[in-house]
């Protein structure tokens, strides 16, 4: 796929959408400034496009880049002035869409070890296939920018508990058939709701297009829902898989996907030494501080990557980075250096599974410095709380985390949040109440107290019956 180049015509501002989320063309209003999402194919990036986004935060930006939970990066505090530098600076480093309507619609999520562990099946390929048609196709440049799909191959490093638009999961580890579904995620539990049917791998992009012409054709006499999961509310999946079957004129409907359940990924895959194919290679992953960098760190993790992983990096949805392709010999030199530039490898460090928004320095919405708290508590937390992942939240809207994590904070006024423990049975949306009002400093200690067969499990329970085969 050829990218578009500063050489095309590039418009200076995307109209404003339902439901819009940052873009390159199209950047949301902060506190702080603008906000521009820099999307990544899988979450690939080069050690050079690193260089350049780290020169455009300095430039344009007021010095801040956060990882995203769908795997990009955003640059935060854009003056209106410096947003077409900023376009075509991204541009010329390839970080752009195949065309200026095609930016919004890159929303293709596959897990960041795709094709580089053994014994899975490379979705890679279906993906970036999907990733064409979403941008060239006039009918689909029209969906929502929040609107997302998932091709999972089962791998062990995967993010399973976010919600999706539509979804398809690899039931088998070679030529597999996929499971699919629409609103929500795989099944991972045997009260999740289940796969609406399933394909082989042949027939995917067929059914994936025709699961997008059901919704327009349906969005189009209801434009006030962007969503897929608006449809499923409205008309109800028996309905909606029925016209999907009527569409491809074959029955997607089976009993043994109805069954299937998705083998949980490995707890803190993402996190310290992983696997590759090569026998003598391996991944290393570890998370900056709350999900966010700055430009001098940046071009030193680029530093690194050329040195040691060959040029590449991956950003994950856990907010952190891989290293790909580390020769065996030099792998524990290399975990040394990120660990000595601020990044947490190790799920027992606070720092390696804490999140946050960016809090009332950025968000007129946030209640509380979520991003300076969140410093302060993992510090209060070191040693007391290992493999405990903590989610910083300046409102109940959650915008850093689209499900709940096993602890979550939420500002009530400036100092001062709410702790909730997840539940399956709620109450919240966030799960339980831990307690009340707390400050930074209360809070650690209502955390690291925790008694350990009481602390919420970092995953959903595992249950019987999976299907499919071990996963690598």
């Amino acid at each position: 796929m050829s990218q578009l180049s500063t050489m095309d015509a590039v418009p200076s501002r995307i109209e404003d959408r339902r439901s819009a989320c940052p873009g390159l063309f199209r950047m949301a209003r902060a506190l702080d400034g603008a906000i521009c999402r820099v999307k990544l194919t899988f979450g690939s990036l080069s050690a050079e496009q690193a260089h350049r986004i780290a020169d455009a935060a300095r430039q344009f930006g007021n010095g801040v880049i956060e990882i995203t939970n769908r795997a990009n990066l955003q640059i935060r505090g854009v003056r209106p002035d410096t947003e077409n530098p900023l376009i075509a600076a991204l541009l010329a480093a390839g970080l752009g869409p195949l065309t200026d309507r095609g930016d919004d619609v890159r929303n293709v999520m596959v897990s960041p070890i795709a094709g580089v562990v053994p014994g899975r099946f490379d979705v890679r390929p279906l993906a970036l296939q999907l990733l064409e048609i979403l941008q060239t196709n006039a009918s689909y440049q029209r969906l929502s920018p929040k609107f997302s799909i998932l091709v999972d191959g089962g791998e062990s490093v995967a993010m399973v508990e976010h919600p999706h638009d539509i979804w398809l999961s690899a039931i088998g580890a070679d030529s597999p058939r996929f499971a699919l579904g629409v609103a929500g995620m795989p099944p991972t539990r045997a009260d999740d709701m289940p796969a609406l049917g399933s394909a082989g791998a042949s027939r995917a992009m067929h059914l994936i297009t025709a699961i997008l012409d059901v919704f327009i054709d349906w969005n189009a006499a209801n434009p006030a829902a962007s969503r897929l999961r608006h449809m499923i509310a409205a008309i109800g999946r028996d309905t909606f898989t029925s016209r999907l079957e009527a569409r491809l004129n074959v029955p997607v409907r089976d009993e043994n996907a109805n069954a299937w359940r998705r083998t949980l990924p490995r707890a803190h895959g993402h996190l310290g030494l992983l696997a590759e194919r090569g026998a003598n290679c391996r991944l290393i992953g570890a998370m900056p501080p709350l999900g966010r960098l700055d430009p001098d760190r940046l071009d030193a993790v680029a530093v690194l990557a050329a040195k040691n992983s060959k040029g590449k990096l991956r950003v994950t949805p856990w907010q952190s980075l891989l290293l790909p392709e580390v020769a065996e010999p030099v792998t524990a030199q290399t975990m040394r250096e990120l660990e000595a530039l601020g990044f947490a490898a190790r799920p027992d460090d606070p720092f390696a599974t804490m999140i946050s928004c960016s809090g009332s320095a950025g968000c007129g919405s946030a209640l509380g410095a979520t991003q300076a708290d969140g410093l302060k508590l993992g510090a209060l937390l070191h040693g007391k709380a290992p493999e405990l992942a903590v989610h910083l939240t300046g409102c109940a809207k959650s915008c850093a985390s689209p499900s709940a994590k096993p602890v979550t904070l939420v500002a009530r006024e400036p100092g001062y949040y709410d702790i909730f423990l997840r539940a399956t049975n709620g109450p919240s949306r966030f799960g339980k109440l831990l307690a009340a009002h707390v400050t930074i400093e209360e809070a650690a200690d209502w955390i690291g107290n925790l008694p350990l067969n009481s602390r919420p499990s970092t995953q959903r329970p595992l249950t019987s019956g999976s299907g499919g085969p071990p996963h690598a």
